[in-house]
């Protein structure tokens, strides 16, 4: 469970850069540096801990899928949180840990067991609450916000990407099988980079250093995720770390609560009790 909490932390901190950078240098650029940052980091890590590359052949039928599932939802993700505001697109995203529980259970045959199962579902229910303002949520649904559609598609994506991420990792360990995921999800950005090569030009503009940066920070922040969550994963129950880590869009509302002095409205107040008290039954029903 301490991998998929400290996974949420990275995952949030990269969404909160993450719609910083999109909305300064566009939602492609940012992804597309951030997840080559995250190829380069785990190519030196496979070299520095002698990981045996050829291993991987045997998998690159799940590693391709991971790659197209986990660039699709990376992509959609952050045209969501570009485009439509972050009271819409946090609580369906977080939903994606639903439909990766719902995949490990289902194929890999997992059995958390009743406690640990129920405390996954009451986490998810209190972080949708945590990171929902219920009238700017049913505005947004009711106009059709810009970015409802995308977060949709992205919260299902990132729960089959998380799935298969999670099987890489148990099947071929989490640094390796997180190496062939980010090469293959780069590879398959360079055909979407190429044609969409315009999206690049906002680069060379003057200001977009600080846009960089942030998406720079939104890959640091994102390594910190995949890396925990992958070694999590490897390590235990597939099912239990998806729960943990789906929590990871309270830290934005902890940092607004923090260095903003936001107040939290009543439902937040329940999904900050029901993700403590989901987490309690995950640890409980972990051991």
């Amino acid at each position: 469970m301490i991998f998929g909490l400290t996974a949420a932390l990275g995952w949030g901190l990269a969404d909160y850069a993450g719609a910083v950078a999109g909305r300064r240098i566009g939602s492609l650029p940012t992804v597309v540096m951030g997840q080559v940052l995250s190829a380069v980091f785990m190519t030196v890590l496979v070299v520095a801990t002698g990981q045996e590359v050829s291993r991987a052949g045997a998998f690159l039928g799940l590693l391709a899928l991971n790659g197209i599932f986990t660039s699709f939802a990376y992509a959609t993700h952050y045209k969501a949180l570009e485009l439509g505001p972050v009271a819409v697109v946090s609580p369906i995203g977080g939903a994606y840990a639903v439909v990766g529980i719902a995949l490990a259970i289902a194929i890999n045959g997992e059995d958390p067991g009743a406690v640990a199962l129920g405390g996954a579902v009451v986490t998810v229910a209190g972080v949708v609450l945590v990171s929902t303002d219920i009238a700017a949520f049913r505005a947004g649904v009711r106009g059709g916000a810009p970015g409802l559609r995308w977060s949709v598609v992205a919260s299902i994506s990132f729960g089959v990407a998380a799935f298969l991420l999670g099987t890489a990792a148990q099947e071929m360990g989490w640094v390796l099988g997180l190496w062939g995921s980010r090469i293959a999800q780069v590879t398959c950005y360079l055909p979407v980079v190429a044609l969409q090569r315009g999206d690049f030009a906002t680069l060379r503009a003057g200001g977009a250093r600080t846009g960089i940066v942030v998406a720079l920070a939104a890959g640091a922040g994102d390594i910190l995720g995949v890396t925990t969550y992958s070694a999590g994963a490897e390590a235990g129950f597939l099912s239990i770390v998806l729960a943990a880590s789906a929590i990871f869009p309270m830290v934005a509302v902890l940092l607004s609560i923090a260095f903003l002095h936001e107040r939290l409205a009543a439902n937040q107040w329940l999904g900050l009790l029901l993700v403590v008290i989901g987490l309690l039954l995950l640890g409980s029903g972990a051991q």
